[in-house]
């Protein structure tokens, strides 16, 4: 078996999922909801269905590390760290989930895990097969990652210029969360991370 075979499903399971994403968020038009983070939005759940089961089956059909190896704990260090630095990148968030609402809350939950699990969970691993330097696999998953959100409702409706900052903004987003991730070797890192850094803060004052 070829050692780029998990490479070549895993970069075509992203371009799958994202010439879907981009169909049923911005030719469709189901996007908006999705953006407005309406619990009604059917798409929302396709979208992070489609992220986790990419995630937890391609390594069996791939040959790669399988989910047993995102790593499913934490140290109480890391799991601060996870905690203060998503609430320090969260807390000026324009958008984000309501923490007002439980509803909103558990999306935020499920929205984290699902762009965690594939992006950096599944992503970096898998690179790292291939690349076997620390930065390789991290700046690959980031640009997958950053270029992913021209498949969002918000994201796309924007001028060119600012659809350009839009990447580079989470590019440098999952840098943060890719560095953590293989810091500390833990999915539960960036899962944290993510899910205190979309919560709207503004909204408890």
């Amino acid at each position: 078996m070829s050692s780029k075979k998990p490479l070549f499903i895993a970069v075509s399971a992203w371009a799958v999922i994202a010439i879907i994403s981009f169909w049923a968020a911005i030719y469709m038009g189901w996007g908006e909801a999705e953006s407005a983070h309406a619990p009604t939005s059917v798409w929302m759940y396709v979208r992070r269905a489609l992220l986790c089961a990419c995630a937890l089956l391609l390594p069996l059909l791939a040959g790669g590390k399988t989910a047993k190896h995102y790593g499913w704990k934490i140290s109480l260090k890391w799991l601060g760290i996870s905690i203060l630095l998503g609430i320090a990148m969260g807390y000026r968030n324009p958008g984000g989930f309501d923490p007002l609402q439980l509803s909103a809350i558990l999306l935020a939950c499920m929205h984290a895990f699902a762009t965690e699990l594939f992006f950096r969970a599944y992503l970096i691993t898998t690179l790292s097969e291939i690349f076997k330097n620390f930065w390789p696999p991290v700046l690959i998953s980031s640009l997958l990652y950053g270029l992913f959100y021209m498949t969002v409702w918000n994201a796309w409706n924007r001028p060119d210029i600012q659809k350009i900052i839009f990447v580079g903004l989470f590019t440098v987003i999952g840098l943060i969360h890719g560095y953590c991730y293989k810091k500390s070797r833990s999915f539960l890192v960036p899962w944290i991370l993510h899910f205190f850094s979309v919560i709207k803060y503004t909204n408890l004052f």
